[in-house]
C-alpha cells in the first residue's frame, strides 16, 4: 500500500484594506461628529454673545438708574415745580439749585435727560443725555408718593412723612434673536427733610 502524500494546503491570501462600504460608514460617522461639534460650538458662541449683551445692558441700566436715584437722595422733591408728571421730576438742593429729569420729550424721543443748572424764569436748561446710543430706553416713569407735599403748611397731620420716589425703567438692546429687554425698578427717599 502506497501512501499518498498530500501537499500541505496553502493558506488563503487576504488583501489588507477597507471595502467601499466601510469607508462610506466611517466618513458618515466622522461627518456627523463634526456637524454635532459645530452645532455645539455655534450654540455656545450664541449663548456667550447673548450673555455679553445682557451684562452690558444691565450694567448701563443700573448705572442710569443709580445716577437718578443718587440725585433724588441728595435733593428734595420740588412739589412746586409745576412740571411734575410720571415722565418729569423736579428736585431742589439746599443751595437752591434745581435738578430736572425728563423722559421722552418731543425734542428727544426715548431719551432720558437731566439738567442740573440753576433754573429760573427765562433761563434755558442745558439738557444732557444719560445713556449711550447702544441702549434703548423704552420707558421711564417717576412715581412720587404722596402726590402732594407732605410738608406743606396745609398738609394733614397724618400725611407728614418722607416722600418715596419709585423709578421704573425698561431698557433693550440687540436685534432679532439677540434682543434683550429688561424692566428695572428702584425706590428711593431723599435724605433732606422739609426743604
Amino acid at each position: 500500500m502506497k501512501r499518498m502524500l498530500l501537499a500541505p494546503s496553502q493558506p488563503e491570501v487576504t488583501h489588507a484594506g477597507y471595502t467601499i462600504v466601510e469607508m462610506l460608514v466611517s466618513v458618515a460617522v466622522f461627518g456627523l461628529a463634526f456637524i454635532a461639534i459645530g452645532a455645539i460650538f455655534i450654540g455656545f458662541s450664541t449663548a456667550q454673545s447673548r450673555a455679553s449683551v445682557s451684562q452690558r445692558l444691565l450694567n448701563e441700566g443700573n448705572f442710569v438708574l443709580e445716577a437718578v436715584a443718587r440725585e433724588i437722595r441728595m435733593n428734595a422733591i420740588d412739589y412746586d415745580c409745576g412740571l411734575m408728571s410720571s415722565r418729569y421730576i423736579c428736585l431742589t438742593a439746599p443751595d437752591g439749585t434745581e435738578t430736572h429729569f425728563r423722559f421722552n420729550d418731543p425734542s428727544a424721543p426715548n431719551i432720558l435727560q437731566a439738567c442740573s443748572d440753576p433754573v429760573s424764569v427765562g433761563v434755558a436748561c442745558s439738557w444732557i443725555n444719560l445713556h449711550s446710543s447702544d441702549v434703548d430706553i423704552t420707558n421711564v416713569e417717576f412715581h412720587v408718593f404722596p402726590q402732594n407735599d407732605p410738608f406743606a403748611p396745609n398738609a394733614p397731620d397724618g400725611d407728614i412723612f418722607q416722600p418715596i420716589t419709585t423709578i421704573l425703567m425698561t431698557i433693550q438692546a440687540g436685534v432679532g434673536r439677540g434682543q434683550q429687554i429688561f424692566d428695572l425698578q428702584t425706590s428711593v427717599t431723599s435724605r433732606l427733610y422739609n426743604l
